[in-house]
């Protein structure tokens, strides 16, 4: 059980502990599309993350009780729920925060626990919904942060939704002046940076990690306040630099 640090709480007492992680329950890791989360006390009420409109509520014999709310397109959904404490109807309008039922063990859950799941076209990973600011809006806004990740995940070939998060990171490539130096990643990385007030160098957007861009990025690693041993023009796959590119804690 791990205590999570969140931005968007989905539970009312403000604490998340984390007993089952997304695409993580078996060795297949591919059963599991969404977050358990229990309180601090175990059970807790649920809160909804978003403002937006309740689209569902019912049963079934998976999911148990449970409520989705839909927030600029995107569905934020809560399964488990102990019978008879759902507040809302389908139709209703709930504010970010608005208690919305409590946690139970409704369906086929193990215990009492909150499981936690982002529909959008299809189940995706719920983690930087909680972690994220902003993260129902962030498809709204086509600035340079978002436009980088989207083009990022096209480029590694992670789900492209434009919000980063433990599955755009865990497919960065490792990239030098000798290692993944013209990857499909690096243009992306050059237009953000650049957007960012960074200087390329002579060769510019050219698609190509060189020396240039070796002292670009060991520039960004000292300003984002890497130690000193990571400030050494590299992005090294899934590690420090890509973090704090992705925004990622």
């Amino acid at each position: 059980m791990k205590l999570m640090a969140v931005r968007n709480n989905v539970l009312k007492g403000g604490k998340h502990y984390l007993t089952s992680d997304y695409n993580t329950r078996n060795e297949s890791r591919n059963s599991h599309n969404g977050m358990d989360l229990v309180g601090i006390n175990g059970i807790d009420d649920i809160i909804a993350i978003e403002d937006g409109k309740v689209t569902y509520t019912g049963y079934d014999k998976t999911g148990g009780y449970w409520i989705s709310i839909t927030s600029n397109n995107i569905e934020h959904r809560y399964f488990h729920l102990k019978e008879g404490t759902i507040k809302v109807k389908m139709g209703d309008v709930v504010k970010k925060g608005d208690v919305i039922a409590t946690m139970g063990s409704t369906g086929n859950a193990t215990g009492d626990c909150l499981h936690f799941a982002i529909y959008k076209n299809g189940y995706v990973d719920p983690l930087p919904y909680l972690t994220n600011e902003n993260p129902f809006k962030m498809n709204e806004n086509n600035d340079a942060f978002t436009t980088f990740v989207k083009d990022l995940q096209i480029a590694i070939g992670a789900n492209v939704d434009g919000i980063a998060g433990a599955e755009t990171l865990s497919k960065t490539p490792t990239i030098s002046t000798s290692v993944g130096w013209n990857h499909k990643a690096v243009k992306p990385l050059q237009v953000y940076l650049q957007s960012l007030g960074y200087d390329l160098g002579k060769y510019g957007v050219d698609g190509k990690f060189g020396n240039d861009m070796k002292s670009c990025i060991k520039k960004y690693q000292k300003d984002v306040g890497l130690d000193n041993k990571y400030q050494d023009g590299i992005l090294t796959s899934k590690m420090y630099t890509w973090q704090k590119l992705l925004k990622i804690n």
